[in-house]
C-alpha cells in the first residue's frame, strides 16, 4: 500500500488493453442534499468524461444509482423518512424513469447512445441468465451504446438493504471483463483516518492487498441522506472486481474527468486497488464470483495453502462451515483468521460437510451412506480472493501504515 508521500509507481493493466471501463455513480453524487434535487452539473460531468473515455476508444458501462432519490425528489419526500422496503420500491420505479430521460437526454446532445439494463443479484446467479446478461452487454458494446445499469429496485431486497449498487457494478465489472472499476463517490480517497475529524489523516493511494485494509483504513466519513451504500461496501465491490483481474479506483464525483488520467498511470487520484492477478479468471470462475454465497468454510494452514496454490479443497482441512447451503452452491472460504481467501462451487451440502470435516475421502461412504467425490471443491471450482504475498510488492509496511492509521486515535 502506499499513502500520501510514499513512491509514486505506474501499476494497473496495461493501457493498450485496457478497453474496457465501468463507471459507478452514487445517489450522493447525484442528488443534491440541501436541495433535495438531482444534481444536473455532477450528471453531465459524468457524462461529458464517459463521452470522452469513448472518444479514446474505450467501451463504458455506467452503473447508476439514484433510483430511489430521484423519486424522492419528484415527490418531495425526505429519504429518511421512507423506511418500508414497498415505499423505496415504489420511489424508484417513479424515479428510475425521470433519471433515465434525464440521461438519455445529456447522452444525446453528446452524440452517444444509451441504453438501459436493469439487473437483481439473483439473475446472475442462475448461470443462462448470466449468459443471456453477457449477450446483452457485448451487443451494445459492439454497437457503441453506454449501457446505463441499475439494480431492478421493484424486485431486488438485497440493493435496497445493504447498498448502493457497488456490489452489482462490481459483478458488471467481472461479466463484461473489465479492466478498470470507477467507484465515484462524495469523498476522494480512502483514508487512514476520517478526515473529516482528524487533521492527521492521509490518503491511502495505492492498494496491492484489499485484506490488509480492515485494520488499517476508516469506512467511516461523509455520507448522504439520499444514499444506501458507504466506504464498506465499496469495499466488498473492490474484493470482488479485483479477483476477477479488474483495478478498482475509489474517487471524487466532483472531477471524473480525471478517470482518464489515471488509466494513464496517475495514482495521485483517489485509491486504486490493485487486481490480484493480471489473469483474467475463465468463464466458469466468472460466474461464481457473481453469485452471492451462501455460507462460510474456515480453512486451516494446509488447506488455505492448497487453495492459494490451485489445488482442491479436501475434507481433512476443514475446520468449521456456517451457513445453509446445497450442493453446488457458492460459498466464502477464510483462513484462521477469517480473512476470506477464495470462493467456490461445494460438492456436499452444509450438513454433509459438517458430517465429514476434518475426515480423509474413504471415510465418506460410512458417514454418508454414499460414495461421492474426494473434493469438497475441485480446483476448477475454486476462485482465488487472496493476493499471493510471496508475488507482492509493499511500498511501505504494513506496520507503518497501522501506526499511522492510530495517529490521533
Amino acid at each position: 500500500a502506499r499513502v500520501e508521500g510514499g513512491p509514486r509507481e505506474g501499476g494497473g493493466p496495461d493501457m493498450a488493453a485496457s478497453k474496457r471501463v465501468v463507471v459507478k455513480v452514487g445517489t450522493s453524487s447525484l442528488v443534491n442534499d440541501e436541495r433535495g434535487t438531482l444534481n444536473l452539473s455532477s450528471i453531465c460531468t459524468v457524462c461529458e468524461a464517459i463521452t470522452d473515455l469513448k472518444k479514446k476508444g474505450y467501451q463504458v458501462v455506467l452503473v447508476s444509482s439514484g433510483a430511489v432519490g430521484a423519486g424522492c425528489q419528484k415527490l418531495g419526500v425526505d429519504r429518511r423518512e421512507v423506511t418500508t422496503l414497498s415505499r423505496k420500491q415504489a420511489l424508484a420505479a417513479i424515479g428510475q424513469g425521470a433519471l433515465l430521460r434525464l440521461y438519455d437526454d445529456i447522452f444525446t446532445e453528446l452524440g452517444v447512445k444509451a441504453a438501459q439494463v436493469l439487473l437483481t443479484l439473483d439473475n446472475l446467479a442462475t448461470r443462462s441468465q448470466y449468459n443471456n446478461a453477457l449477450a446483452t452487454f457485448e451487443e451494445l458494446l459492439s454497437m457503441g451504446v453506454v449501457p446505463i445499469v441499475n439494480e431492478n429496485d421493484t424486485v431486488a431486497i438485497e440493493e435496497l438493504r445493504f447498498g448502493d449498487n457497488d456490489t452489482l457494478s462490481a459483478q458488471v465489472a467481472v461479466i463484461i471483463g473489465a479492466e478498470w472499476l470507477f467507484l465515484l463517490t462524495d469523498v476522494d480517497a480512502l483514508y487512514t483516518a476520517n478526515p473529516n475529524t482528524n487533521p492527521e489523516a492521509r490518503a491511502v493511494r495505492v492498494v496491492e492487498d484489499i485484506n490488509e485494509l480492515a485494520n488499517v483504513v476508516t469506512t467511516k466519513g461523509c455520507g448522504s441522506k439520499y444514499g444506501t451504500g458507504g466506504m464498506a461496501t465499496k469495499l466488498t465491490a473492490a474484493r470482488l472486481s479485483s479477483a476477477a483481474g479488474c483495478s478498482t479506483v475509489i474517487c471524487s464525483s466532483q472531477y471524473p474527468e480525471r478517470m482518464q488520467d489515471v488509466i494513464e498511470g496517475n495514482r495521485d487520484i483517489g485509491t486504486c486497488i490493485m487486481p490480484i492477478s493480471q489473469r483474467p479468471p475463465k468463464p466458469t470462475k466468472k460466474w461464481i464470483l457473481s453469485i452471492p454465497p451462501k455460507g462460510e468454510i474456515k480453512l486451516d494452514v494446509g488447506a488455505e495453502e492448497a487453495v492459494m496454490n490451485r489445488t482442491s479443497l479436501f475434507a481433512a482441512g476443514i475446520i468449521e462451515v456456517t451457513g445453509n447451503f446445497l450442493q453446488q452452491d457458492t460459498v466464502k472460504l477464510v483462513n484462521m483468521d477469517g480473512v476470506e481467501v477464495g470462493r467456490g462451487l461445494v460438492n456436499y451440502t452444509c450438513d454433509e460437510i459438517n458430517k465429514i470435516l476434518g475426515k480423509n475421502s474413504d471415510e465418506f461412504e460410512n458417514v454418508l451412506g454414499y460414495h461421492g467425490p474426494e473434493e469438497i471443491i475441485v480446483r476448477y471450482n475454486i476462485v482465488r480472493t487472496k493476493v499471493d504475498e510471496s508475488n507482492m510488492t509493499q511500498a511501505m509496511s504494513f506496520g507503518d501504515l497501522t501506526s499511522l492509521a492510530n495517529i490521533g486515535e
